[in-house]
């Protein structure tokens, strides 16, 4: 009889000691020490917006994730034509400006400290090459992540 009740309390712990470690192992990371504090400065190209959505991007606004949450404020705005293939006279394939479409490099300073590897950005991560969609107050647009750098 004592051993079924040694037995059953050691059970009883192996379990609680399973689940503490479950929980420790599967929950969202923190990130380390040393990554604490840090903010990203991430570039995004939005390409082939119209004129009227590109005027609206400004320097100072606040962009927002697709849950609302505010992520990046922007550092640098900068417009251009967006590019687009076309074929010449000879049936060479070009590359030209688009008569009316832009493209904006958008450079943005994240709100929130860097916890972790990744920016988390609503369910995506801030990656360089990854596409996401940014949304401002008045705008929402598609773009590609060029560049993610550290900061201090």
């Amino acid at each position: 009889m004592k051993n079924r009740g040694v037995v059953g309390i050691v059970l009883a712990i192996v379990i609680i000691v399973g689940v503490a470690a479950a929980y420790i192992l599967t929950r969202p990371s923190t990130g380390t020490t040393g990554l604490s504090g840090k903010h990203i400065e991430a570039t995004f190209l939005a390409y082939g917006i119209r004129p009227e959505t590109a005027a609206e991007i400004k320097v100072g606004t606040t962009i927002y994730d697709e849950t609302g949450k505010t992520c990046f404020t922007i550092t640098g705005v900068a417009p251009s034509s967006a590019q687009m293939d076309a074929i010449d006279s000879k049936g060479e394939l070009r590359v030209v400006g688009h008569p009316v479409l832009r493209d904006v490099v958008i450079t943005a300073q994240s709100v929130d400290a860097k916890v972790a590897w990744a920016y988390m950005y609503g369910r995506d991560k801030i990656l360089g090459g990854a596409n996401v969609a940014i949304y401002g107050d008045t705008w929402k647009v598609w773009t590609r992540i060029l560049t993610v750098h550290d900061l201090p």
